[in-house]
């Protein structure tokens, strides 16, 4: 998991790639237990790491509907992107070669 979530740092801005469904549950998981944490020690460091974080989680999100074949915008539209964020990887396609 630790793995996953490494690999998806040292390409997060590269927005045109993909992640797989680990990739982006493990940065979710561990982007969050980090916010809580740092919620518990400064309100001022909770404030400054969650504006990082709606960035960082957009991004994620854009990459993951690229995995299973959707432009980055479905990311907008509610429920849709759960069924996304949940999907399996729809193999090769315009945004770069299957991961899984």
């Amino acid at each position: 998991m630790w793995e996953a979530y490494t690999s998806t740092l040292e390409n997060l801005f590269d927005i045109k790639g993909r992640i797989t469904r680990k990739q982006f549950w493990s940065t979710f998981f561990f982007n969050y237990l980090f916010i809580f944490i740092l919620a518990a020690v400064s309100e001022m460091l909770f404030a400054l790491s969650a504006l990082v974080l709606v960035v960082v989680n957009l991004i994620i999100g854009i990459k993951r509907a690229h995995d299973v074949g959707y432009g980055g915008w479905v990311i907008l539209i509610p429920l849709f992107n759960l069924i996304v964020f949940c999907s399996d990887s729809d193999g090769d396609n315009q945004w770069g070669p299957s991961l899984s």
